[in-house]
């Protein structure tokens, strides 16, 4: 625990690099916080708004802190998880049409009925969806109307949740190496593929058995992790992917500890392709970095038969691609993919926890691209524009068919 003289620093410390963080977000088109064109996607940064810190009158307001994932459910609606809680907070975001966040209205909190300490959230596949509610049918319990993953580190479980209620449901199997985690270090991501037919999770830092946890100068080796989602197609893809986490990023020492950087989310593509949230912390200056990058799992080797030592085994780590990284003074855990936009951009969301550090809880958007994509577009439309304008000619130049040559 920091001292009280330590905290205070530590306070102005971060309010004075939020402040810089948040002129960067503000310049979201400078190179150094745009997206780099890497394996046929750019991914920048749109905007950010800040959210509030409770919810409801003074007397009987509910604190709204430790946000630790975020997850689309459709049009507006959105739903983050508080993590050491039994809370959901429910919100509807608008976006304009570049993908900015531009208001959040109609907050919810949603009590679950345990406490643990949550980390992310996903959408219920259909399928599960169907096993739950049959389940429940047969022994004449209500079939909830929506149906939210969770995951939690302290038992450690993803555990499926009724999005009214905040009943929880029943719990998802994990592979038993998932189980050996280091303390506050479990399951920390959470995504579901866009078919419904594989859960994606992985721990914050290496388990014990595959080798150390972060530290200065050093990364950390994690499985991400695709679990079958029962009665579906059997998968092609590796069970098991090892990734390495980046070390903790450089930083000036303002008081005592040390840094740490982790996986701390997860957004699945498609196809084995997932967008991966990297998180460093260290105890200076800048406090925070990010980086999201791109994982083709599809390409990558299967670890799941192998019960430790990934760390040492550089020859089995997935190949990733940075898409964007940046200090701005926010401490990023959660992220999710968000609606298509009007100019054939997908929005991407991240949500930072305040971590009772003064920083604010705070949403940042950023716009996914496929500029080939983009090229086949325009080639497209050029192409079109050129055969109408051959019809065009070719109607002007000919003879009209009243013509009485």
């Amino acid at each position: 625990m920091l001292g009280i003289s330590a905290r205070r620093r530590l306070r102005q410390a971060l309010a004075a690099w939020a402040v810089v963080g948040m002129l960067a977000v503000g310049a979201a088109g400078d190179d150094r916080a745009g997206g780099q064109r890497q394996t046929g996607l750019e991914l920048s940064m749109a905007g950010s708004l800040t959210l509030p810190d409770s919810l409801g009158e003074e007397a009987a307001a509910r604190p709204i802190t430790g946000l630790s994932g975020i997850t689309w459910l459709g049009e507006d609606r959105y739903a983050a998880v508080m993590d050491n809680s039994n809370r959901l907070l429910l919100l509807e975001i608008r976006l304009s049409a570049a993908g900015v966040p531009e208001a959040v209205d109609n907050l919810q909190i949603v009590e679950l009925s345990a406490r643990h300490d949550y980390e992310d959230l996903a959408v219920c596949p259909p399928r599960l969806v169907e096993r739950i509610a049959e389940r429940r049918r047969s022994r004449g319990d209500a079939v909830p109307a929506e149906c939210l993953l969770v995951c939690e580190e302290d038992t450690p479980a993803i555990r499926a949740v009724d999005l009214e209620s905040g009943e929880l449901l029943g719990i998802v199997p994990i592979p038993d190496l998932l189980r050996q985690r280091r303390t506050n270090r479990g399951l920390e991501s959470l995504a579901v593929d866009p078919d419904g037919e594989t859960i994606w999770t992985a721990t914050e830092e290496a388990i014990p058995a595959d080798g150390p946890a972060a530290a200065d100068g050093r990364g950390t080796v994690v499985r991400l992790t695709a679990i079958e989602v029962p009665g579906g197609a059997a998968r092609t893809g590796p069970a098991q992917v090892a990734y390495a986490v980046d070390p903790p990023h450089r930083f000036a020492r303002v008081f005592a500890g040390e840094p740490l950087a982790g996986l701390v989310a997860l957004a699945a593509l498609g196809d084995g392709r997932l967008l991966a949230l990297e998180r460093s912390a260290g105890p200076g200056l800048p406090p925070f970095t990010s980086r999201i990058t791109l994982v083709e799992t599809a390409f990558a080797k299967d670890v799941s038969d192998l019960a430790g030592g990934l760390a040492d085994r550089g020859e089995l780590h997935a190949a990733k691609h940075r898409l964007w990284e940046d200090a701005i003074g926010l401490n990023l855990e959660g992220l999710c993919l968000g609606p298509s936009l009007a100019d054939g951009g997908r929005a991407v969301l991240t949500i930072a926890d305040n971590g009772g550090l003064g920083t604010p809880n705070q949403l940042v958007g950023f716009v996914l691209r496929d500029p080939g994509q983009s090229v086949d577009a325009a080639a497209a439309a050029a192409a079109a524009a050129a055969v109408g304008s051959v019809l065009l000619l070719l109607r002007l130049t000919s003879p009209s068919p009243c013509s009485t040559r």
